[in-house]
């Protein structure tokens, strides 16, 4: 998973950002927030070489954060396939591809200099600190 990491870090030094929604602006992929069920938090969609990005409107800005950074992995790493990001399956999921949008949203909202400034601290603590899930840290 290497090539992920080495990924965001070549796409942060270029755009100079780990903001989710200013790298979507550079990488030229529309961000919209919809009205999805609870259950939705986001849809990555592909189509005729157009990039969308679909956040739940219900989410907190915290939320929007972490969704739309998984988008972003997905429409970097799986430019094609279509993928829908549900509440309570795709933190804990098995499926690489999601797997792989979230360790991309990680290593997106949490570089690895400023993980180090907080060890010590517990996952649970760092995850409340910037306001993501800890499943995001769990996978690093």
């Amino acid at each position: 998973m290497n090539y992920i990491k080495t990924k965001v870090d070549e796409l942060v030094k270029k755009y100079k950002t780990n903001n989710p929604f200013e790298l979507a602006d550079f990488l030229g992929i529309t961000a919209v927030n919809w009205d999805f069920p609870s259950e939705i938090k986001g849809i990555y969609q592909y189509e005729k070489r157009n990039k969308f990005i679909y956040l739940n409107k219900q989410l907190t800005y915290s939320e929007s954060l972490y969704v739309c950074g998984h988008e972003i992995g997905h429409a970097i790493l799986h430019t094609k396939i279509n993928c829908t990001f549900l509440k309570q399956y795709t933190l804990l999921s098995t499926n690489k591809l999601e797997n792989e949008a979230n360790l991309f949203s990680s290593y997106l909202l949490i570089p690895d200099e400023t993980l180090k400034q907080y060890e010590g601290y517990s996952i649970e603590q760092i995850a409340a600190i910037f306001c993501i899930p800890s499943e995001l840290l769990i996978i690093r």
